[in-house]
């Protein structure tokens, strides 16, 4: 049996084809560039103007009296908002130029979702407990970064319980999907109602399960409510 070689047509078909895809990859990645350079310009500038107002009232008003010091605990939380997004943005450059080497090793799924959601299981004067745990002590491991994947789910746990309303409840839950386990959180919002400058911490979110060969996805569900899933490689 004689094997029939390529076409010169076949050839420049699949050269196309993977061209093609490369570059739609790359239009993709520099959108997401470009929305996160636009979402971090916009921040910064509206965190200067505020620090004007604050600091044009201090000035005008130079005393130790009750308006004074919200301007100064104004000041502070603006300053602290800057210095976290000046970090995010750091990290996130640093890992799209691949200089975050990922610690991968075989981890216990109980211990890392014990770390990242005991604190929120303790109730604490009258707040109800919000956060729903659908998981057990049986787990498979997973192939991960147990720094990097403890920030996102961290991240999205505190984004959950903060931008949704103080009555809906936050679910933690894991999933096992062929070879994969899919770690998920289902929250209201993940963001204040209408703001979508949080580029940056979205794709720092992505960037960082990504860089342990996971993946992210986000889901509507019909009830209004939106999922988070986080796939990474079983052991």
């Amino acid at each position: 049996m004689s094997l029939q070689p390529c076409s010169p047509t076949q050839i420049r078909s699949s050269s196309l084809q993977r061209l093609q895809s490369e570059n739609f990859e790359l239009r993709q990645y520099l959108e997401a560039q470009r929305r996160v350079i636009a979402s971090l310009e916009r921040r910064v500038g509206r965190s200067l103007e505020s620090l004007g107002v604050y600091v044009q009232s201090i000035t005008a008003a130079p005393d130790t009296g009750s308006q004074w010091q919200s301007s100064i605990t104004s000041i502070q939380s603006e300053v602290d908002s800057l210095c976290d997004l000046l970090s995010d943005a750091m990290l996130l450059q640093k890992l799209e130029a691949g200089k975050v080497q990922p610690k991968l090793e075989p981890l216990e799924l109980e211990p890392l979702l014990n770390c990242v959601s005991r604190h929120l299981l303790e109730p604490r004067s009258q707040d109800p407990v919000r956060l729903i745990c659908e998981f057990g002590a049986s787990m498979p491991r997973i192939w991960a970064d147990q720094e990097l994947t403890e920030a996102v789910l961290t991240d999205l746990l505190a984004r959950g319980l903060r931008y949704s309303d103080p009555t809906s409840a936050v679910v933690l839950g894991v999933a096992s999907v062929d070879n994969w386990v899919h770690l998920y959180v289902t929250a209201q919002r993940f963001a204040p109602i209408g703001n979508r400058d949080f580029a940056t911490e979205i794709v720092l979110c992505c960037r960082r399960i990504e860089v342990q060969k996971g993946k992210v996805t986000c889901h509507q569900r019909p009830d209004g409510l939106q999922t988070v899933t986080i796939a990474l490689q079983a052991v």
